[in-house]
């Protein structure tokens, strides 16, 4: 055997595969690879099964023969369900008890509402506007926990009071300008509009300008949250009191009466049904919240237990994956919900025997729970078929010729066939296949000796002519990416330019030099069985404590009102329960540590044995890879196991101490029950259009400072010296402030507010804008106004078709309650109290848009509230039904067309460039939150920030990413003439995004857990106290964010790819490299107690997590490059020499040192 053949793993580095296994192949393996023979199965229950099979189908006709009406009625079923494409699985998915709580509550305030509104005395003094108490027990909905509507309708009617001042400030100004004042007007000439002046209405046209601006503004600026309704609704009051008051030759300040006192009567209606129909306390939505996220773990661990008893080469192996991935996707979604609720945990008022501080300490648990789940979930990413590759550039269209000549074969003068390998050597295909089978065969009989391992080796290692294939390979991949370095290659649309060609072909010389092993679907087979082997005890364990976590969030309260003797009897017994699965879930995981997961070791043991090394007829250990890969699935399920135990202990802790129940109050003052930040989240955030791109909720802006966001200079001027300059510094970042998003878009709005106002301050129009309601239209149109004009237009068909739904169902429960008549009290209540808990059902579970589903319900209250309006009150409006409906439709169609059409003034942004600027923002943090995790591993006892932050840190980056995906679905409404948005970039830039943030998290987990001497040694190895290489890395981070921020093109030759220097040093299984100054004291031979030793098992997830996290950020690096292009082309350079038997640049030998 050669050197390069022959590894010791105590000695040397390691040839076959590279330092680390996330997989980066590029799709050149597969072109280059020999083709494969199909292997054909050998199931010897094959054929039992087909006869088996067959029989039931005939059983199944023959009883179909027998029951020709089921088969009617299930052909019919399926032919309406094809007719009606709407998927009704909702309905049954949210029949459950929990979730019918809130849709009664709900119609118990909407039919309450409608009961005030016909009642003459509660109508008459609420005012004209009383229509308004039914509209708004629909839009703000009273469906969340008490202490949550408590907080919304305070900031409610604060906003709404405070519009109503700002108006009577305006009339005040305004009559002072008015030269004609008549106390006496009637209400005929008041309408008609001949009291208009020029000056007063151009001062109110001032002020509902800059109070559209400034509520607009809030609501945008505070995003998704307690405020966005109270807007709406502060924005409405201004629309109607100043279009009103216009027209007045008075003060007339009582008009905002008719806006705020309907409204003051549904915030209180909210506060009080919530507190006595169905309450829920802040600390139930929170424990219900948490057990939504830990349902889906269940079934993720029991597909982990499928998954790895089955054959990873095969299909069910993939199915399987993906179902896990589901799994968890559906998981970490209740996170954003659990986090929202955990926000007001402090300011409960609850009775029972916990704390609501207690209950909130479990969302830190919770958090990391999932973060591991998505550990072990890597482990399917590392392995094949399932791992990811490196986007290689894809192939010329058209025949390119290299300007230099084909490699010289190092096995000259046999001919090569189309169907041979690459190398020339030809086998027989029946030899090669009854090979594979031996092989596998020896493979899942290893775990019967040590004996039939070295045997298993030897078979794998001891054809001479895979070496041949390898040795092809590497240069049939140079010459590929010599040929793509040379053309300009045309991609599938032919004016773009192949970009990443500089990282392709090296990415493809460190797949033939470092990666490349024809064996490793064998090896794969192996070790995924021997991982069963040694993890399903635990995995079954970890399933049956998770059952026992989920099942005390969900019962914890429900025996808590019974006698005694039986709640005591109950908690008793569930405590023995508990503690029962506490004491197995350590031993369990004790003797997982201990013995189990040794069991993947297996296969080295060999290697160790002092009789086989260097002994004739030993052969090389499988790769270190394959045992990085297990010790990364090990690693994440103990971890899971751990903090699930953790959970335990606490649940048992509280069971033990909390033995009567109290009344808790808030722990934070009062005062704070209105604060809100845009960077807190909120239980609607996943479902609104209004985002800052440049702010993340969840991470609070003190934090940004700390995790290492650098400051802007101006690079125009110096820091003020004197305390005028400051002053003037003040006054210019004012004025700047006045250029940004949120002010530009409140100022657009505002104008456009008083644009739709004209009618009404004409004289020529002011009657007919009066009398024909043209409000609707003016709050219609500046509400639809968005942000971005993708939202805009999407804003316009919504509210078009959700209109159309709501004014024809409103109007058929108007004519079902009065028939032609002109309202009848009585029945138009027993309409509502009948449809209200339907209504309600969508109003809160109906899975479309929100603006659809809040549009919708809101006009069907609007035709049933207006129509009993206009039938018992002196409005000039005198319409109902029918005639109402239509009016509304077109109303309401005119203000969102002048939005739409609005929208594409300048400045005009787009939801395109949303996503490049929210992309730019999470890259930056992303790179903030590296630095402060290589730091806290180089000197973590000098940390200002704790872990909890940086985890919340980068759940809160996860969350803004997946919050995305809901925006980007309005781009399509962006009309570009220049051509169609590239989707598919933006998602795989998110896709990595998301990746870097869960690896990030999984290296602050293994910074933590690893010792000073094992922590400097796993940075010296992944060169993350390289000055120079984290110099680059830094660099690419920098590149990608201000690129994605400006769209401004990459240098075609960047620090990229970051593997090629992050694996300059191959260490194989061993932790010091033999050359290395320092060895921390640590071990610089490996044997086999080195290998067992956990912190070793950190290590290795370190290195392979840290792989991963550089591997990630040269396919980010390409996938930008994909979405802006490159510049700086520099001819020749990075071109490999190729040479007939010389090593090339990029052929640089496995071991460097």
């Amino acid at each position: 055997m050669t050197d390069r053949q022959r590894y010791d793993p105590r000695l040397g580095d390691e040839e076959l595969g590279g330092d680390e296994v996330n997989g980066s192949a590029g799709h050149a393996e597969d072109t280059f690879r020999p083709p494969r023979h199909v292997r054909i199965p050998t199931d010897i229950a094959h054929d039992s099964e087909d006869s088996e099979r067959t029989q039931k189908e005939g059983r199944w006709f023959n009883a179909q023969q027998r029951r020709p009406w089921s088969t009617g009625l299930r052909r019919a079923g399926k032919a309406c369900k094809r007719l009606i494409p709407i998927d009704l699985g909702w309905i049954p998915a949210n029949f459950t008890w929990s979730k019918l709580k809130p849709v009664i509550r709900c119609a118990v305030v909407c039919w309450v509402s409608t009961v005030l509104m016909i009642i003459p005395r509660t109508s008459t003094m609420m005012g004209q506007g009383s229509f308004l108490i039914l509209i708004s027990a629909f839009l703000d909905a009273p469906h969340d926990p008490f202490l949550a509507v408590l907080e919304r309708e305070l900031i409610f009617i604060t906003l709404v009071v405070t519009a109503w001042a700002w108006t009577c400030l305006g009339i005040f100004l305004a009559n002072l300008a008015r030269t004609n004042i008549d106390y006496n007007a009637t209400a005929t000439a008041i309408q008609s509009g001949q009291y208009l002046e020029a000056g007063p209405t151009v001062i109110l046209a001032v002020f509902i300008f800059f109070g559209s601006a400034f509520f607009l503004f809030l609501k945008a600026k505070l995003g998704p949250g307690p405020y966005i309704f109270a807007c709406v609704f502060s924005c409405i009051c201004i629309d109607i009191s100043i279009t009103t008051a216009v027209l007045y030759p008075y003060p007339f300040y009582r008009i905002g009466q008719v806006i705020a006192v309907p409204l003051a009567f549904h915030c209180a209606l909210c506060i009080v049904i919530s507190a006595i129909v169905f309450p829920v306390t802040i600390t139930a939505q929170y424990t219900h919240n948490l057990y939504a996220v830990l349902a889906p773990l269940h079934g993720f661990l029991a597909e982990h237990r499928k998954v790895l008893a089955l054959n990873p080469c095969s299909e069910d192996f993939q199915t399987v994956v993906k179902s896990i991935n589901s799994a968890l996707a559906k998981s970490e979604g209740g996170l954003g919900q659990a986090a929202a609720t955990s926000r007001l945990l402090k300011q409960d008022i609850v009775y029972g025997r916990f704390s609501p501080t207690r209950i909130g300490e479990f969302q830190q648990c919770i958090r990391r729970l999932v973060t591991r789940a998505n550990g072990m979930d890597i482990f399917f990413t590392l392995i094949e078929p399932t791992r990811e590759r490196f986007p290689v550039t894809p192939m010329p269209s058209r025949p390119v010729t290299p300007r230099t000549g084909t490699p010289a074969s190092t096995r000259p003068g046999t001919p090569i066939s189309p169907g041979s390998p690459p190398n020339g050597l030809r086998e027989d295909p029946e030899q090669l296949a009854r090979r594979r089978r031996n092989l596998q065969k020896t493979a899942f009989e290893q775990s019967h000796g040590h004996r039939s391992l070295s045997r298993y080796l030897h078979l794998r290692l001891s054809h001479h002519q895979e070496q041949h294939h390898d040795h092809s390979l590497h240069f049939s991949l140079l010459n590929l990416a010599h040929a793509l370095s040379l053309a300009r290659i045309q991609t599938a649309s032919s004016a773009e330019t192949a970009v990443g060609v500089f990282e392709s072909q090296r990415y493809m010389a460190i797949e033939a030099n470092r990666l490349a092993d024809r064996h490793q679907e064998d090896y794969t087979i192996l070790f995924v069985r021997l991982l069963h082997e040694s993890c399903d005890e635990l995995l079954e364990c970890t399933q049956g404590v998770l059952d026992g976590v989920q099942a005390w969030f969900g019962e914890v309260r429900r025996a808590s009102f019974a006698g005694k003797a039986k709640v005591q009897r109950v908690r008793a017994e569930r405590l023995a329960k508990l503690e029962g699965l506490s004491v197995n879930v350590k031993e369990t995981l004790n003797r997982f540590k201990k013995e189990k997961r040794h069991r993947v070791l297996d296969p080295y043991r060999s290697a160790f044995d002092p009789k086989h090394v260097r002994a004739p007829g030993f052969y090389d250990p499988p790769p270190h890879r394959y045992l990085f890969h297990c010790y990364v699935y090990q690693y994440h399920l103990m971890r899971f196991n751990s903090i699930l135990t953790e959970v335990l202990d606490e649940i048992i802790q509280l069971e033990k101490e909390a033995q009567k129940p109290r009344l808790w109050w808030p722990s934070t003052p009062i005062r704070k029950m209105l604060d809100w930040s845009p960077w807190d989240p909120s239980e609607e955030m996943d479902r609104q259009d209004d985002e800052d791109p440049d702010i993340i909720q969840g991470i609070q802006p003190d934090w940004n400072d700390d995790l290492g966001k650098t400051g802007r200079r101006d690079p125009d001027a110096l820091p003020p010296a004197n305390a005028f300059q400051q002053v003037m510094h003040w006054v210019y970042d004012l004025a700047s402030a006045l250029t940004r998003g949120n002010v530009l878009f409140a100022i657009k709005a505002g104008l456009l507010t008083v644009i739709l106002c004209i009618p009404t301050f004409l004289k020529a129009t002011a009657q007919f804008a009066y009398s024909q309601r043209f409000v609707w239209g003016i709050f219609m149109g500046q509400l639809t106004l968005a942000r971005f004009r993708g939202d805009t237009t999407f804003g316009l068909t919504a509210r078009i078709f959700s209109t159309i739904g709501g004014c024809l169902l409103g109007t058929a429960l108007w004519y079902i309650s009065t028939g032609n008549g002109a309202g009848n009290p009585y029945g138009l209540a027993a309409v509502i109290a009948v449809s209200a808990p339907f209504l309600f059902y969508g109003r809160l579970y109906w899975p479309v848009p929100p603006m659809t589903n809040i549009i919708f319900f809101v006009t069907v209250a609007l035709v049933i509230g207006f129509s009993w309006q206009d039938t018992h009150t002196t409005l000039p409006f005198k319409y109902k039904g029918w005639e109402l409906a239509w009016r509304r439709f077109v109303l309401v169609t005119s203000g969102v067309t002048a939005a739409f059409l609005f929208s594409f003034l300048p400045p005009s942004t787009t939801l395109r460039k949303y996503q490049r600027t929210m992309m730019s923002t999470t890259v930056a943090e992303l790179g903030a939150v590296y630095c402060l995790i290589v730091s806290f591993a180089n000197t973590r006892e000098h940390q200002a920030i704790t872990r909890g932050e940086i985890v919340q840190s980068l759940v809160a980056i996860r969350l803004k990413l997946k919050r995305s995906l809901v925006l980007k679905a309005n781009i399509v409404y962006e009309f570009s003439l220049r051509g169609r948005w590239p989707s598919k970039r933006y998602q795989k830039i998110l896709e990595l995004q998301l990746q870097i943030a869960y690896l990030l998290s999984h290296l602050m987990s293994v910074a933590e857990h690893l010792e000073p001497a094992w922590s400097r040694a796993f940075l010296r190895r992944t060169r993350f106290l390289d000055a120079d290489f984290q110099g680059d890395v830094l660099a690419v981070i920098s590149m990608i964010s201000t690129a994605l921020r400006t769209g401004n093109p990459l240098p075609q030759i960047t620090p990229c790819p970051l593997l090629d220097r992050f694996m300059m040093h191959t260490h194989g299984l061993n932790v010091i490299r033999q050359e290395a100054d320092d060895d921390y004291g640590l071990p610089r031979t490996m044997t086999i107690d080195t290998l067992e030793n956990e912190q070793y098992l950190c290590f290795s997830v370190g290195v392979t997590t840290a792989f991963g996290i550089v591997l990630r950020l040269d396919k980010l690096m390409v996938a930008t490059k994909e979405l802006v292009g490159e510049q700086y082309h520099i001819h020749g350079i990075g071109v490999p020499e190729l040479r007939s038997g010389a090593t090339s640049p990029i052929d640089r030998p496995a071991k460097d040192a």
